[in-house]
């Protein structure tokens, strides 16, 4: 995005319109959003936007703090308020889900529709290392199959993005993701 410093006054209000706009309208439509459209809600024009933010990825990184990093950061938290390791990887599974089912920006991000997003894939790259990590504890502690990978958490998560707002998909995708979960189970109790 260009550098803020020096701009003059007007050019800084364009900058901040865009930002505000960018936030509300990939929160509402996701990242695939018409840059028009920002533009727009902006009340600015096209090649401002241009202009003043470069390209689609740029406008994601500079928004991409608000957009996910305390939606990110709360996920976090309430994973590792649970005390178990079994408890942590089903609180992980399910708020990352109902995340990417409830906000299209976030769910474009786990996706990686836009490796470009420098910001954005750092962030998403954060939650999947602990993604990883609590595969790990749950292995260690022995309630989780050792068959079932961080990568087998990846595509999990995959399939529920892509399903979640694909109206094209089967109605029972969810079904199918929860038995995924529940079939990597070991028969300990919840540990």
């Amino acid at each position: 995005m260009t550098t803020t410093t020096g701009l003059r006054r007007d050019a800084q209000a364009n900058l901040e319109k865009l930002r505000a706009a960018a936030l509300a309208v990939f929160s509402r439509r996701g990242l695939s959003a018409p840059l028009e459209e920002i533009a727009r809600e902006a009340g600015v024009s096209i090649g401002t936007l241009y202009n003043r933010v470069g390209s689609r990825e740029e406008l994601i990184d500079a928004v991409v703090d608000n957009l996910a990093g305390a939606k990110l950061k709360a996920l976090r938290d309430r994973t590792l308020d649970e005390t178990s390791p079994r408890a942590q990887l089903e609180t992980f599974i399910s708020e990352m889900i109902n995340l990417q089912l409830s906000d299209p920006a976030m769910n474009d991000a786990m996706l990686r529709r836009y490796p470009d997003a420098v910001l954005l894939i750092n962030a998403c790259e954060r939650s999947m290392a602990l993604g990883a990590e609590l595969v790990e504890n749950a292995h260690d502690a022995g309630v989780l199959s050792d068959e079932f990978t961080p990568d087998d958490l990846m595509t999990v998560l995959w399939m529920a993005g892509m399903a979640s707002h694909d109206p094209a998909a089967p109605s029972g995708w969810r079904r199918v993701v929860d038995r995924s979960i529940s079939a990597a189970w070991t028969d300990q109790p919840n540990s």
